[in-house]
């Protein structure tokens, strides 16, 4: 254990993170209990506690989500985007999580999303998402920061081009 973890668990002790929105505060919570054993999460009661969790969520909750995503830990992030790629998951919710899973991924650390980019496809398709240009924007930007960055390689930049590309077609059809 470094010094900064040890600064940040002393912190969240004594100040624990305290929400306004009490779905976002109970995934918080529950992703923050249960982020050692994410790949026992199927074979547990833990996903469908995850499920039941943001089945309801709707669009102010993940505003607010958004809102506050600088309180939360880039690898609970992680836990979220990759949980959200699960099809009973994605079976069990109302909510447009394929749009969630690019915001994410746009608003994730600098050099860290580089894994996040090969399922973008996979989550926007397997929600139907309606990404609007923002987004693509973002999505657009993201890439590119990657690429000229070299954390992803040229296949992954013209896939991912190729990608955002057709849904910016889609989107003016």
């Amino acid at each position: 254990m470094n010094l900064q973890s040890i600064k940040k668990s002393v912190h969240k002790a004594f100040f624990p993170i305290k929400f306004k929105n009490q779905k976002v505060e109970e995934l918080y919570n529950f992703i923050s209990q249960n982020d050692s054993d994410i790949e026992y999460w199927k074979n547990t009661d833990l996903l469908d506690e995850f499920i039941n969790i943001i089945k309801d969520f709707n669009q102010h909750d993940v505003r607010y989500f958004f809102r506050t995503i600088k309180w939360w830990n880039s690898y609970h992030l992680v836990i979220i985007a990759d949980k959200l790629l699960d099809n009973n998951v994605k079976s069990s919710v109302k909510y447009d999580f394929g749009f969630v899973y690019c915001k994410i991924f746009c608003l994730y650390e600098k050099f860290d999303s580089y894994f996040l980019i090969d399922n973008l496809e996979i989550a926007v398709n397997m929600y139907n998402s309606g990404l609007d240009l923002n987004i693509l924007a973002d999505l657009t930007a993201k890439v590119n920061f990657l690429f000229q960055h070299k954390q992803i390689t040229q296949q992954q930049f013209q896939h991912s081009l190729s990608f955002i590309n057709h849904c910016t077609d889609e989107l003016s059809n």
